[in-house]
């Protein structure tokens, strides 16, 4: 099975910031599900604990000095920045007249645009996210790529150049059935 490339993309999908055809389908998925909400605030009670830490050792700052900054910095990232990419984080799915636009903020910066004759094949499928493609997020495994946020459900997508990318859906026969008739 050939692996997705970013050159051998190019030739079947385009990047294009200004959308202008008919929305016709559009989805936005976040990440909200409980129990990597409980893992993301656990960890970051432990990263911004491990920043406060250097106030509250009774060592000099200049003895430790790399070190604490090391832990602040560890618990600013961790603590504060990672969760909110986590909240902040989308996969929007959107059918349009010339073409599937799917855009994963703030991952990717620019929409990604598959026109309808690059699509050879589409089809609603089950998956398992960490068997199949090493969990969630945009992602690359031996079945292809993956833009995917919560579930097992999606559309895989053959495409003229033999690559495969799946789309995580939680509409997924609506999501394939467009695709169908706009081919």
């Amino acid at each position: 099975m050939e692996k997705l490339t970013t050159a051998s993309m190019s030739d079947e999908v385009s990047i294009d910031e200004e959308i202008y055809a008919t929305l016709l389908f559009r989805e936005v998925q976040q990440f909200r599900q409980g129990w990597i909400w409980f893992v993301l605030v656990c960890s970051s009670l432990a990263a911004l604990c491990a920043a406060l830490m250097p106030f509250f050792l009774e060592q000099s700052w200049e003895e430790t000095t790399i070190l604490n900054i090391i832990l602040i910095g560890f618990g600013i990232v961790f603590g504060v920045f990672f969760p909110i990419l986590f909240y902040s984080a989308k996969l929007v799915t959107e059918v349009r007249t010339d073409g599937l636009y799917l855009s994963f903020y703030p991952l990717l910066f620019k929409r990604i645009q598959i026109p309808f004759d690059s699509v050879v094949k589409s089809e609603v499928t089950t998956y398992h996210p960490l068997r199949d493609y090493g969990g969630w997020g945009v992602r690359y495994g031996p079945e292809g790529k993956a833009f995917n946020v919560s579930g097992d459900r999606g559309v895989l997508l053959e495409l003229k150049n033999g690559e495969k990318i799946l789309i995580g859906s939680h509409q997924p026969e609506q999501l394939a059935s467009l695709l169908k008739l706009a081919r």
